[in-house]
């Protein structure tokens, strides 16, 4: 059986309208080490949230939800958690599927982000 890493070491965002699922991938990613998760039952609480918190990724339920993101942070790695179709640019992680391979596209998701980041240049 493949372990998780424990080592995340991000906040995470969940955006989902359902509070047991988002209790459910809380306890998951904190089990990856997240450092802190926050959770949005609307698209308002998720812009405050990102208005307020320095936040590395995002976990989204809702394909609407996915593109009103994307307006509200270009730059936020977002994984679909849904099986419906998902924007351009946006990781999707189809049900059912298991822990490891939410940390796995997470990364992903992270990382390929941070190769589309524009490069930054010391002065």
């Amino acid at each position: 059986m493949q372990q998780l890493s424990g080592g995340l070491g991000m906040t995470v965002l969940i955006y989902s309208q359902s509070r047991p699922l988002q209790q459910a991938l809380q306890s998951s990613l904190y089990a990856m080490g997240c450092k802190a998760v926050v959770t949005a039952g609307s698209v308002e609480e998720a812009g405050h949230a990102l208005s307020v918190q320095h936040i590395e990724a995002a976990l989204v339920t809702d394909t609407s939800a996915a593109s009103a993101l994307q307006q509200i942070s270009p730059a936020l790695p977002l994984l679909s958690l849904t099986n419906d179709e998902t924007p351009s640019g946006v990781t999707s992680l189809k049900k059912p599927f298991r822990i490891q391979d939410l940390e796995a596209s997470l990364i992903h998701s992270v990382s390929v982000s941070a190769d589309q980041a524009p490069a930054m240049m010391a002065l």
